[in-house]
């Protein structure tokens, strides 16, 4: 029982239909807390409250919302403050003591603090957050130190903007009286008000965020020193016993990703680069200083050119142009090599987009580019001389291969790029035709970096099946823009050309929201093409080169068929 002004209170603490104590409250639990006239059976105001914690005295607001004011304040009085303190600091609240009947250690005095205003931190994190009360400083809570001191001290000039700007408050309504007295407030004042409180919370709201992408950065790199320690581990055993531990475990940790300390060492094994320099000494050496040709014949004149496109906005690789030893010299050093080594692929675009990629994601030597690059163009796991060979005839294959695996993963799409082809003239070859060979030849090295390595992890350990899980991700995500160019209005007017030609843009593939997280990218390429085994691809690979060979046979035929004619 409260005595406030002349008039006594109930003010009860219930759990489950029973009365608890103040001395019994336990911290986390939910009260229903119940405020009456003495004797009167229906209560002033009825709500929950939830403890956070509980001390001898302990401070629990009373929203607005929850509680009607005047119906207390008519017990008190005018100007009569017996059994009633004000609280200092706090215009928008008054405190009411409730003594409870244990005597003894156990027994604990709580205060009971009704807000009157809504700009108090209870009711403005409660209702514009939408969120727990006191969010920023519950136990547990992800937020730093930082955040947690933005949030106070944003919710201590709020309650002191409250106090000094009385006449901006709105008077406290009783739930029972007409609505219509709502009428008389001032809109205005309470628009500001809105817009002020809204403004505040946007700050909190931007604290929270901060701290909560701190906490993931943390998180993610106790993840990677934890995965970095594995591959430690993993490198000890391969040097002792000259093989990975086994298949399964090394494909489920490049998944993961190779960590960047280890990544060129897992590059140079995965391709068997490190057997080709032991067995092959002083070969780069003797190659590398033939260098260029009198005259400048093919095909270095085309590296010459080729080297400063090559991702022309990367410093590291263009940063020091007059210097011999720059990234861009050591490319062209490397390129020229290659000419000099293998007589039959020599050099076609792209191969330098894949030399520099080397060594601007590891610290390699110009030695070990050199061979990590011929390991792609003859290691049969990825056969990149018909890639890069003068027929391009990996190229074709790639394409061929994506347009029966996107009846499969994407078959809308399927549909509308068929019923594009029979429609438009201008494409002879076909709709993946425009975009799919830069997609090949540049190994998705045109993606971001983050992205990029990621992907070559994978594919270094998998094989082409990688680059067309990337290339079915990627349609995946233009699939919508696509299927809207290729109705006949666009087709006529050109738009669906321009929809094909910007996917074989770096800057616009670069462009695309799917790079930003590498981890998401990886497991929603996965995910996406789960079930897609390489015998599936083997299979369309062998229904290429067998109707490639029939349309060359059919050619010959032809051929042969006008001679004799003649």
């Amino acid at each position: 029982v409260v005595q406030i002004g002349s008039g006594e209170m109930n003010i009860r603490f219930e759990i489950d239909g029973e009365m608890a104590l103040p001395s019994g409250l336990e911290t986390g639990k939910q009260y229903q807390v119940v405020v009456a006239k003495e004797g009167v059976e229906k209560p002033v105001a009825d709500f929950k409250i939830a403890l956070r914690d509980v001390t001898k005295t302990e401070g629990i607001r009373l929203p607005l919302s929850k509680i009607n004011l005047q119906g207390l304040k008519e017990y008190s009085g005018t100007g009569e403050k017996k059994g009633v303190e004000q609280q200092k600091g706090d215009a928008g609240s008054c405190e009411v003591k409730i003594k409870t009947d244990t005597v003894g250690p156990n027994s604990q005095v709580t205060t009971v603090t009704t807000a009157r205003s809504t700009i108090t931190k209870s009711d403005r994190l409660g209702s514009e957050l939408q969120s727990p009360q006191g969010l920023a400083t519950l136990p547990g809570s992800e937020c730093d130190g930082e955040a947690e001191g933005v949030i106070e001290s944003k919710i201590e000039s709020i309650a002191s903007g409250a106090s000094a700007e009385e006449s901006t408050r709105l008077p406290a309504v009783n739930p029972h009286e007409n609505m219509a007295e709502l009428e008389k407030t001032d809109k205005k004042k309470h628009s500001q008000m809105k817009s002020r409180i809204a403004e505040d919370i946007k700050e909190i709201a931007a604290a929270i965020g901060k701290a909560s992408v701190s906490n993931l950065a943390r998180k993610k790199k106790k993840r990677d020193l934890r995965r970095e320690n594995k591959w430690i581990e993993m490198k000890k055993y391969l040097e002792k016993n000259h093989r990975w531990p086994s298949q399964r475990q090394l494909k489920e940790r490049i998944r993961k990703g190779i960590p960047q300390s280890l990544r060129g060492y897992t590059w140079l094994r995965l391709l068997g680069a490190d057997r080709k320099i032991a067995s092959h000494k002083g070969l780069y050496s003797k190659l590398s200083c033939i260098g260029k040709p009198e005259g400048n014949p093919e095909p270095f004149r085309t590296i010459d050119k080729d080297v400063p496109r090559t991702f022309p906005e990367n410093h590291f690789l263009h940063g020091e142009k007059d210097s011999k030893s720059s990234a861009a010299e050591r490319l062209r050093e490397v390129l020229y090599a290659y000419v000099h080594y293998d007589k039959q692929v020599q050099y076609c675009q792209g191969m330098n987009l894949v030399a520099a990629f080397l060594m601007i994601s590891c610290p390699f030597q110009n030695e070990e580019v050199f061979w990590m690059l011929e390991r792609l163009c003859h290691h049969p796991d990825y056969a990149l001389q018909n890639l890069y060979g003068p027929q391009l005839e990996l190229a074709f294959e790639f394409e061929y291969v994506l347009k029966k695996l996107l009846k499969s993963y994407l078959p809308k799409l399927s549909k509308a790029l068929t019923k594009a082809d029979e429609k438009c003239p201008m494409l002879p070859f076909g709709s993946i035709n425009v975009f799919a060979p830069k997609w090949v030849i540049s190994l998705w090295s045109i993606v971001p970096a983050n992205c990029a390595v990621r992907i070559w992890d994978i594919f270094f350990n998998e094989g082409h099946k990688m680059l067309y899980r990337v290339a079915l991700y990627v349609l995946k995500h233009c699939q919508k823009d696509l299927l809207a160019k290729a109705d006949d209005k666009s087709l006529d007017g050109g738009d669906y050309l321009e929809a094909l030609s910007r996917l074989q843009k770096a800057s616009y593939i670069n462009s695309l929201e799917i790079w930003k997280d590498e981890d998401v990218c990886i497991q929603g390429i996965l995910k996406l093409t789960s079930g897609l085994k390489n015998s599936k691809i083997s299979t369309y690979k062998k229904k290429f080169w067998k109707a490639k060979k029939k349309k060359q046979l059919e050619l010959e035929m032809g051929q042969n068929r006008r001679k004799h004619q003649k």
